[in-house]
């Protein structure tokens, strides 16, 4: 019998360890962000001219290249580090002088965790943090999980967890649901991945769990593990997000998008 899916409230070096281990399914902090800068900070991302589609689906946009972008591609690698700080700046502008969603998570996750949290660096240049998405009502995902070994070259990432971070801006009326199904995919799913965007849903039958987050939550869990987002219905689905790699309990632990 499969055990219950526990979700945390609340964002502690704890809660962060049992996500990590398995223990615990989520961690959800309902109003991490205020519903009005949410609101505010949604439309400013919507109206960007620098918003960009990705390249597989035009009804997904972001703005703040992460390195799923890359794609292994030295001269795309180039492009993610030379416009990771500039772009965390101008991201940053959006809201000030108030704080964004990421740099608050990113003060509490270096307050909360005993041995602090840094910016990941990739082939020692620091990463781009804070990506803004834009999901287009009725754009569809394919369920999919996030580990960085498998973008980099050398396949070495001297991580032994990974977590995804996302705080919502702006949800639909309905739709744009966070899908887990709390378990990691096969070595032939894994490698599927490598060159496209997911897997087959009709391989992985009803996800364990569905998390309905409201405007201004935040939301971390396995990235490790398969996840999808519903398509949406009525409005766009706007969210800020990154990435939490894990090297041991001593260890800093380190963000990236």
């Amino acid at each position: 019998m499969l055990k219950a899916v526990e979700i945390s409230k609340e964002l502690t070096a704890d809660s962060i360890r049992k996500l990590v281990a398995k223990n615990i399914d989520a961690i959800h902090v309902p109003g991490f962000y205020p519903s009005d800068l949410s609101a505010e900070f949604s439309r400013r991302i919507a109206g960007h001219s620098d918003l960009e589609a990705y390249k597989v689906q035009n009804a997904l946009k972001r703005l703040g290249m992460g390195y799923v972008d890359v794609g292994k591609d030295a001269d795309n690698a180039s492009r993610y580090h030379s416009e990771a700080v500039r772009s965390i700046w101008g991201i940053r502008d959006l809201v000030y002088p108030r704080m964004t969603p990421l740099d608050h998570f990113r003060l509490l996750l270096e307050e909360v965790w005993p041995a602090g949290a840094t910016i990941q660096a990739i082939d020692g240049q620091k990463s781009f943090v804070g990506t803004c998405r834009v999901i287009e009502p009725g754009a569809t995902m394919l369920p999919h999980n996030d580990r960085l070994a498998r973008m980099l070259v050398d396949g070495q990432s001297g991580l032994t967890g990974q977590l995804a971070v996302n705080v919502y801006l702006d949800m639909p009326p309905s739709g744009g649901d966070l899908e887990l199904w709390l378990s990691e995919p096969t070595p032939e799913q894994d490698k599927i991945q490598e060159t496209s965007d997911g897997v087959d849903r009709s391989e992985l039958g009803e996800p364990r769990t569905v998390i309905r987050p409201q405007n201004g939550d935040l939301v971390l869990f396995n990235s490790q593990l398969i996840h999808c987002v519903s398509p949406g219905v009525g409005g766009q689905r706007v969210t800020m997000s990154c990435f939490v790699g894990y090297r041991g309990d001593d260890e800093p632990l380190s963000y990236w998008s």
